[in-house]
């Protein structure tokens, strides 16, 4: 898990906590979820859109690089294509 993704995980936890709902957590391979599904099952059981949004932004648009030593890879992006 990436530092975006377990501040997103964070910033889910403390919204839901605040109305005292129950939060519940699932990792999945990205790579290989049907993403308009995902979302339409999201919001058809109530979850925010800025929270549907925040998963979306933090699995989708991810750049990555690589470092070996002290040199830095171009920038790779990671997520769906």
């Amino acid at each position: 898990m990436t530092r975006d993704e377990t501040a997103a995980l964070r910033v889910l936890c403390e919204r839901n906590m605040k109305y005292n709902n129950e939060v519940y957590v699932c990792y999945a391979d990205y790579g290989s979820v049907d993403w308009i599904k995902l979302m339409t099952i999201l919001q058809n059981i109530g979850v925010d859109w800025r929270d549907r949004k925040l998963n979306w932004n933090i699995c989708n648009k991810q750049i990555a690089y690589v470092r070996i030593g002290v040199d830095l890879s171009t920038a790779y992006t990671i997520g769906r294509r």
